[in-house]
């Protein structure tokens, strides 16, 4: 399997530069794509639990798109407002870093929901008990 991952990296590659030297977005999307699923098809054929580095595989691809894209505008001859460019960047930073925190949220909720045993089941209580209180709550306000 490492031999046609390692293949389907260099297409997507290939499909990337020629996307951004051509000027062709559709191209870029492609590319992404087929990272992203030789990436799930190689934790697919491992067989693997969480993987704890997803989260910062999904903000690469998502910051290696909004590159992209941002690449593919410059293209165009437009007279943008002084420091633009700053924002932009700060743009893309700020989307990695949601990207990253979102991803990893997610994957502890997956490991918190595949978790058996007492921690999850005290969790539980105290959601439904943090839930019972705040019913609680709004009653007796509006009463």
């Amino acid at each position: 399997m490492a031999e046609v991952g390692v293949r389907v990296v260099l297409v997507a590659l290939v499909v990337l530069v020629a996307s951004l030297r051509l000027g062709w977005a559709p191209l870029l999307p492609a590319a992404v794509v087929l990272l992203g699923g030789v990436y799930a098809a190689q934790l697919y054929v491992d067989d693997a639990t969480l993987d704890g580095a997803a989260p910062l595989f999904a903000a690469g691809l998502l910051v290696t798109a909004e590159l992209g894209y941002w690449s593919l505008e410059e293209r165009e001859r437009v007279e943008a407002e002084p420091g633009e460019g700053l924002r932009r960047v700060a743009i893309v930073a700020v989307l990695g870093l949601v990207a990253l925190l979102v991803a990893a949220s997610l994957l502890a909720l997956a490991d918190i929901l595949t978790t058996r045993g007492w921690a999850v089941d005290f969790l539980g209580a105290a959601a439904a008990a943090a839930a019972l209180l705040a019913v609680v709550l709004l009653a007796r306000r509006q009463v």
